[in-house]
């Protein structure tokens, strides 16, 4: 009888790697899907809705992770990092590190009690983070650095899920792993405000970056109108500022593609709470390639969203004690224009996650797919995780290897 093939690696759990997976599952591969957050989803399950048809985030995601929870052929890996890759013959050794959490993600039922009872509020979790919604995964956190292992968490939680000895006995695991290829699907991280000084990221809390403030106005928390983050009043203007650090060689010279139309979502979403809002998206140019992405960028003009073509030079915040508010400059016919808005949020800069091209050249038999791959949205992505998957497929043939064993690393 033929010897079962080695698996095949796929590195990230977002829309991209779970597709990947569940076309190799679906071909007769043995998968391990290896996500470093401690659920499946990426950043998708960051998001409120999704463009052009403002449906729920959470839908697409949800039946893809539970059909890669529920595969035979796909063992997941949640709260996992690929430490190294190793060529060997015409194989690939990963070395993979698990961080050990003392909160089941079988047993926790997040009733939030823990959170609760917990003295040193060492504990988070959904309700001050994301994913919001309450079929995910559980995202519950103990920070070890804040634990004094009390055990009133253990104590309160109905469901037995909490072991606090798991921080006191280790907190990682090492394992190597031999698989026959690897498929990298590890999307995008936000910007970082230094390579771009002048948009002043992170100077101001009314200054904020674009995922951010989804998490600000996100339905399921929003609540009346929009308000500052830093006091707390009504906000009358906001500006969304497109391509703070993308298209820029100083940080990314290249467009991060999604970033116009999530502006026209949350710019749509905000008129429609509040009319009166003055909402201005600064862009260099408008970009909506996809399927009724240029109708839904019209929309949001009809709507009375005003689109700026100007890329402004500086964001500042006033000084505070004699007028409240964001600064803008920006140029129009050759002068230097002021505007003054009580909110910016700035868009784009979002880097494909590093480290892809070292590790790739380790693996014989590697592809790439997501927004790790390009920048890209998620029909985009599904659509380069089938590319990838039918790229390794095609691949030269491949003798079958015994079954991976699966070592501690010592």
């Amino acid at each position: 009888m033929n010897r079962l093939p080695l698996p095949v690696l796929v590195v990230g759990g977002g829309v991209a790697g779970m597709r990947a997976a569940l076309y190799l599952a679906d071909a007769g591969h043995k998968v391990v899907l290896a996500e470093k957050d401690s659920f499946l989803g990426g950043q998708v399950m960051r998001l409120d809705k999704v463009y052009p048809t403002d449906h729920c985030a959470f839908c697409p995601v949800w039946p893809l992770a539970a059909a890669c929870r529920s595969h035979p052929g796909i063992t997941t890996r949640l709260s996992t990092q690929v430490l190294a890759l190793k060529k060997k013959e015409a194989s690939t050794v990963a070395v993979l590190r698990t961080t050990c959490s003392p909160v089941s993600a079988v047993d926790c039922v997040f009733c939030g009690l823990c959170l609760d009872v917990c003295p040193r509020k060492a504990i988070s979790g959904r309700r001050d983070d994301i994913p919001y919604d309450p079929a995910s995964p559980p995202l519950v956190v103990i920070r070890s650095e804040a634990c004094d292992g009390c055990g009133e968490c253990a104590a309160r939680c109905p469901t037995r899920a909490i072991d606090l000895s798991v921080l006191k006995d280790g907190k990682t695991v090492e394992e190597r792993l031999r698989v026959q290829g690897v498929i990298f699907a590890t999307g995008f991280e936000e910007p970082v405000p230094g390579p771009a000084p002048e948009f002043g990221a992170h100077s101001h809390p009314d200054i904020l970056t674009a995922m951010a403030f989804e998490k600000t106005v996100a339905e399921f928390r929003a609540e009346g109108a929009l308000r500052c983050p830093s006091d707390k009043r009504l906000a009358k203007s906001i500006a969304f500022v497109q391509c703070a650090g993308a298209r820029d060689r100083r940080y990314l010279a290249y467009c991060s593609a999604v970033c116009c139309m999530h502006a026209a979502k949350q710019a749509r979403w905000l008129k429609r709470r509040d009319p009166a809002l003055d909402v201005a998206v600064f862009y260099t140019d408008l970009r909506a390639p996809g399927k009724g992405q240029e109708r839904y960028m019209r929309a949001a003009a009809s709507e009375g969203v005003r689109l700026i073509r100007r890329r402004p030079g500086l964001v500042s915040p006033l000084d505070q004690r004699q007028r409240k508010g964001i600064l803008i400059r920006h140029e129009e016919k050759d002068k230097v224009l002021s505007t003054v808005v009580d909110i910016v949020v700035l868009n784009g800069g979002l880097a494909c996650s590093p480290g892809l091209e070292r590790e790739s050249a380790q693996a014989p038999l590697s592809s790439s797919c997501g927004f790790c791959r390009e920048p890209a949205d998620i029909a985009r992505s599904v659509i380069q995780a089938g590319d990838a998957v039918n790229a390794f497929l095609a691949g030269p043939s491949r003798p079958e290897k015994e079954e991976a064993t699966e070592a501690p690393h010592a």
